[in-house]
């Protein structure tokens, strides 16, 4: 099971507290899945947690996945292309 947060100044969160952040958020986990997508069957078997940083550096931080998922997950967001 794949689980995405977000974070803002050290505190985590799943759900955003107001109506139109949380729309926000969902949508961005949705896009976020949807990038994911042509590896969804590497990610079916990994228990991990994506990590949306709001901070002032914004960043993704990936947790508890595989080497292997972890640089294919990385490559994708980035956009390169990997040969199977």
């Amino acid at each position: 099971m794949v689980q995405v947060s977000y974070s803002y100044k050290n505190r985590e969160f799943f759900h955003m507290e107001d109506y139109i952040t949380n729309q926000i958020a969902e949508s961005g986990k949705r896009m976020l899945f949807a990038l994911l997508e042509p590896i969804h069957e590497l990610l079916m078997h990994e228990n991990g947690k994506i990590r949306i940083c709001l901070d002032e550096r914004p960043n993704i931080e990936l947790e508890g996945f595989s080497a292997p998922v972890k640089y294919r997950i990385e490559c994708t967001l980035r956009g390169e292309d990997l040969e199977d």
